[in-house]
């Protein structure tokens, strides 16, 4: 049920994180709106939504009837300023390059009514290195949904205010997800952090050709009982968003190491195989080879 202080939330980003995350939401009684400056991705958006749906549906996680009512409260938009004329709390979902999300939040505080939250779903890059183009830090803050996971990261910047975070906290509750409160910043989080030691070291896997990729995921998913490994993860994140952090990695830290991973993932996104969100990536959707009966066997 929506908190008080939030009834309408505006998703910038249509890709496959502000699709699911509008989802998430919409499912939980929120309506939302979903902004995008391209219109093909606009167009794809629903599609999407009814796909990542449909997976969580086979979960066992999701009725048919709660997906249908939650798509009946998102909208979509190329309109920056009718998306969030009434919006109480603004989620952007951009590419992981730190002048983009620093272009798109001034321009969010520019046009967002005073009392609007701004928050950043990024993924490795700091609240501090984007908060001061904008005028509300006091109402500015990380809000990083995890695809597929129950789990909102919550991280204030320099000025973010308790209240602030209070309220982020009571919205993460009301569409049942498990917020943790970062004490202070770290690119990463606290799940991306380990994670992204993974996913690095599945790719220099594959690079210094100790195995195809498709036996690191067997290797992952038989020993942990996952449903996706590392390379059906990557894919349903987005290569575009993996290259974009791997890129940025190399320049804060592990030079080597995250070059030579972003090197496995570089032709798939020139080639514009991006993953879940374009149908290829490492594998093909809507039915990846990991999902389908004998994977796993030794007969593959």
């Amino acid at each position: 049920m929506p908190i008080e202080e939030i009834k309408k939330v505006c998703f910038i980003g249509a890709g496959t994180m502000g699709c699911f995350n509008s989802l998430v939401t919409a499912i939980f009684g929120y309506d939302c709106v979903v902004y995008d400056i391209s219109p093909e991705a606009l167009r794809r958006a629903p599609v999407r939504q009814r796909e990542l749906g449909a997976m969580v549906i086979q979960q066992g996680k999701l009725t048919q009837d709660l997906l249908d009512a939650g798509l009946s409260r998102i909208t979509y938009t190329s309109d920056m300023a009718a998306a969030v004329a009434d919006a109480d709390l603004v989620s952007e979902s951009v590419l992981e390059k730190l002048q983009l999300k620093r272009d798109v939040h001034k321009q969010l505080d520019a046009l967002c009514p005073p009392q609007t939250i701004l928050t950043t779903n990024t993924s490795y890059l700091l609240v501090s290195e984007i908060e001061d183009v904008v005028k509300r830090g006091d109402r500015f803050a990380a809000l990083h949904f995890h695809l597929g996971a129950p789990l909102l990261d919550i991280v204030g910047g320099p000025r973010t205010v308790p209240e602030t975070i209070a309220v982020l906290k009571s919205f993460a509750r009301s569409i049942m997800q498990t917020a943790v409160v970062g004490k202070k910043e770290k690119d990463g989080y606290l799940y991306n952090s380990i994670i992204f030691a993974t996913l690095k070291t599945a790719l220099n896997l594959v690079a210094d050709g100790y195995a195809e990729l498709e036996d690191v995921d067997r290797a992952y998913m038989a020993a942990l009982g996952q449903a996706a490994g590392p390379f059906g993860g990557m894919d349903f994140v987005g290569l575009d968003v993996i290259l974009d952090t791997l890129e940025e990695q190399a320049l804060r830290r592990d030079p080597e190491g995250c070059a030579k991973a972003a090197a496995v993932v570089r032709p798939l996104v020139e080639r514009g195989d991006l993953g879940f969100k374009t149908g290829k990536g490492f594998y093909t959707y809507p039915n990846p080879a990991f999902q389908q009966p004998g994977f796993l066997s030794a007969d593959k």
